[in-house]
C-alpha cells in the first residue's frame, strides 16, 4: 500500500514541479518583453522601427503609451504655451518682426511638447520599475517553490525505493 501511496505522491509532485518550471519560463518570457520596452521608453521617442522590433506581447501597452504621451505633452504644451509666450513678449518689449515672433512661437511649443514628453517617459518608467518589482518578488516565489518542490520528490522516491526494496523478496542460498 505504501508503495502506490509514494508512486502517486511522486506522479503529483512532478506535476507540480512541470506547472511551477512552466509558470518561471512564462514570467521569464514576460520580464525580459518588460526591459526591452522599458529600453524603449528609456530612449525617449520611439520611432516606427520600434515598434517593429518590440515584443508582441507589449505592443498593446507601447501604443497606449504613445496615446498617452502624446496627448499628456500637447496638454502640457498647451497649459505653459502662453505664460511662456507671454514672459518672451514682455522682454522682447513688443519690438520685433512677425517672422522672428513666429519662429519663437513655434521654438516655445516644441521645448514644452518634449518636455510633455518627457514626463511622460518618466511615469511610465516608474510604472515599469513597480511592475518590475513586482515579477522579481513572483519569481523569487516560484523558485522557493521549485526547490521545496525538488528536495520534497527526492524524499518521496527516496521513501518509495525504501519501500520497494522492504517488500521485494529477499532469496536466501542454503548450503
Amino acid at each position: 500500500m505504501g508503495i502506490l501511496m509514494f508512486t502517486a505522491r511522486v506522479h503529483d509532485l512532478i506535476h507540480q514541479k512541470h506547472e511551477v518550471e512552466y509558470k518561471l519560463t512564462k514570467l521569464t518570457r514576460r520580464m525580459r518583453d518588460l526591459q526591452k520596452y522599458s529600453t524603449m521608453v528609456s530612449k525617449g521617442s520611439i520611432t516606427v522601427a520600434d515598434l517593429l522590433r518590440s515584443p508582441g506581447s507589449m505592443m498593446g501597452r507601447t501604443m497606449g503609451y504613445l496615446a498617452f504621451a502624446h496627448n499628456s505633452a500637447m496638454q502640457y504644451m498647451q497649459q505653459n504655451a502662453p505664460i511662456y509666450q507671454q514672459f518672451y513678449m514682455q522682454q522682447m518689449g513688443g519690438a520685433q518682426n512677425p517672422q522672428q515672433q513666429q519662429m519663437m512661437n513655434n521654438y516655445i511649443m516644441r521645448t514644452l511638447y518634449t518636455q510633455g514628453r518627457e514626463q511622460a517617459a518618466q511615469i511610465e518608467e516608474k510604472n515599469l520599475n513597480e511592475i518590475e518589482e513586482e515579477l522579481k518578488a513572483e519569481k523569487e516565489k516560484l523558485q522557493v517553490e521549485q526547490q521545496e518542490i525538488a528536495d520534497e520528490l527526492k524524499a518521496a522516491k527516496e521513501a518509495r525505493d525504501a519501500d520497494i526494496k522492504d517488500w521485494a523478496p529477499k532469496y536466501h542460498a542454503q548450503a
